[in-house]
C-alpha cells in the first residue's frame, strides 16, 4: 500500500473480493471510510484506540486495544493498511466458526510464539473485564474463570495449546 492513496487499486480490489464476502461496491464504501479516517492510509494503535472509545467512551479500554490491534496488524508493522482493517473485519463479523477461532487464537497468544497458556488467557480476560466495565469481578474471579476455561479446551492437560489444538478443541467443546 502507497502512503496517501485514495483509490483502491484493482490487485488489493481483487485480493479483498476473494478473501471476504463482500461485494465491490462494498468494499469500495469500506475504503472511502477507511481513507478519510487515517490520513497516510495507515491505522495506528492509538487511532485504533481513539475510534474504539468513541463506541465505548468512558471504558479502560487501551490494553484490550492494543491486543486486538496486534491480531488485526498481521504485517506487524505498526500500521494497519486498509486490506488487514477489512480482513479483520469481515473475520470477526462473518467469518466462519474456524476463522473465529483462529482470530480468538491470535488474540489471546500475547506473547506471538504460537503457543496459549493459562497466563496469556488470564492476562486478557483481565483486559476485557475492564472494557465491560465489570470492575466487580475480582482478580481471583477472574484467575479461576481463566483457569476453567483453559482446562476445559487443555485435554490433554499440557498447560499449552497450539492453534490447531486449540481450534479442535474448542469446536469439540461445542459439539458436547
Amino acid at each position: 500500500n502507497r502512503t496517501g492513496r485514495t483509490s483502491l487499486d484493482q490487485s488489493e480490489l481483487q485480493n479483498l473480493l476473494h478473501q471476504t464476502t463482500y461485494e465491490e461496491t462494498a468494499v469500495h464504501a469500506w475504503h472511502k471510510v477507511f481513507s478519510t479516517t487515517c490520513a497516510g492510509g495507515r491505522l495506528t494503535v492509538d487511532q485504533f484506540g481513539n475510534l474504539f472509545n468513541t463506541f465505548f467512551p468512558g471504558r479502560n479500554s487501551e490494553q484490550f486495544c492494543e491486543h486486538v490491534f496486534r491480531t488485526f496488524n498481521t504485517s506487524k508493522s505498526g500500521g494497519m493498511s486498509f486490506t488487514e482493517f477489512l480482513i479483520a473485519v469481515h473475520v470477526t463479523s462473518q467469518g466462519s466458526q474456524e476463522e473465529k477461532l483462529k482470530w480468538t487464537f491470535k488474540l489471546y497468544d500475547v506473547s506471538g510464539d504460537g503457543v496459549l497458556t493459562l497466563e496469556e488467557v488470564t492476562q486478557v480476560l483481565e483486559t476485557t473485564n475492564n472494557i465491560l466495565d465489570h470492575n466487580q469481578n475480582s482478580k481471583s474471579f477472574l484467575q479461576n474463570k481463566a483457569k476453567e476455561l483453559f482446562t476445559k479446551i487443555d485435554v490433554d492437560g499440557s498447560g499449552a495449546l497450539t492453534e490447531d489444538q486449540f481450534i479442535a478443541n474448542c469446536l469439540h467443546q461445542r459439539e458436547t
